[in-house]
């Protein structure tokens, strides 16, 4: 253990995790010593829009700051202008229509890459410029950090964590990169009207313009298949005789997780930028208690087995920062 994390293990250190929603904002909170947990706490805040943290929000950070000098703040990135690549390459991102200069990159393994846009790099910087920010985290990220601690499957393996209103879903063949895709599922307009490339930019910013080009195609194309699809909410039930049926209650949000998770699986299949083949098993990190009917209708739908681990998106986000700051 080198000197600096002998140090560390005696100091206080504080680690709070800051999910932000379009009214509300939580807040997670960990004190460590001497390698000790001595205090977690959980808040939730009113926040006037996504656009803007409350004052409460603020004066309690900056408060958890003065008490603790050793405090690492990290946001959980849950905005559309981010994604994945199979690849660390520059030239790859050109293939997908994706700017490189205008996105942050992090390479993973050196086989594939997460990306966020500077325009929603910069909306958490500016939001978190009265307390600023230690870390950002994307949401495949968290996912690909929860993959690796499973046990490898042969196959193709779907991995999906669900989270407050999206979902992120990343598509591997053991080790290699496959898919991936992020998608807010809190209004089912968002992804068919919204407009990325004026997201969050108000008249006084001069954030450089970002070509999401390829977001939008894949955006308008997972539209087109909604616009298109019926999901078939009749499945027989194996409690029951063959003819019998069972009707899935599937409304608002459930219902649009089916529909986006649909459309996202037919985008990997024929879309020919994707080296896709059939998947074989789903891994499902379930942070918002899911209905079992959405589950039983996967296992209906796509005739594989579903595994399900319930999460908690919070510890999860203050996990990554104790392992970015060396104490995990």
């Amino acid at each position: 253990m080198g000197l600096l994390n002998v140090i560390k293990k005696h100091l206080t250190m504080q680690y709070v995790g800051v999910i932000v929603h379009e009214t509300s904002c939580v807040v997670k909170i960990k004190k460590v010593k001497n390698a000790q947990t001595i205090h977690e706490e959980e808040k939730q805040f009113t926040i006037p829009s996504k656009e803007k943290l409350s004052k409460e929000v603020i004066v309690f950070l900056q408060s958890l700051q003065e008490e603790v000098e050793q405090t690492y703040i990290a946001l959980f990135l849950n905005s559309h202008g981010q994604g994945v690549v199979p690849s660390c390459a520059k030239f790859a991102y050109e293939k997908f229509h994706i700017e490189y200069d205008h996105v942050k990159v992090i390479c993973i393994d050196r086989k594939y890459s997460i990306y966020a846009s500077n325009i929603d790099i910069r909306w958490a910087e500016k939001i978190f410029s009265e307390t600023g920010l230690d870390f950002i985290f994307s949401p495949f990220l968290m996912l690909d950090n929860l993959r690796k601690h499973e046990s490898r499957r042969e196959g193709i393996v779907l991995h999906m964590l669900t989270s407050h209103n999206s979902i992120t879903i990343m598509i591997f063949d053991k080790e290699t990169l496959l898919y991936g895709t992020f998608i807010n599922i809190a209004k089912e307009e968002d992804l068919l009207n919204t407009d990325f490339t004026e997201e969050i930019i108000d008249e006084d910013d001069t954030f450089d313009e970002i070509d999401l080009d390829m977001e939008l195609e894949e955006s308008d194309e997972i539209a087109e298949i909604l616009e298109n699809a019926t999901i078939d909410t009749e499945v027989k039930s194996s409690a029951q005789d063959e003819n019998d049926t069972i009707k899935l209650k599937l409304f608002g949000q459930d219902l649009r997780l089916v529909k986006y998770f649909d459309a996202s699986l037919r985008e990997f299949y024929e879309n020919d930028l994707y080296k896709s083949d059939f998947v074989t098993y789903v891994k499902i990190y379930d942070t918002t208690s899911l209905n079992e009917d959405i589950v039983h209708y996967l296992k209906e739908q796509l005739l594989v087995d579903i595994s399900i681990r319930k999460i908690n998106i919070e510890d999860e986000l203050i996990a990554l920062i104790e392992q970015e700051t060396g104490r995990a």
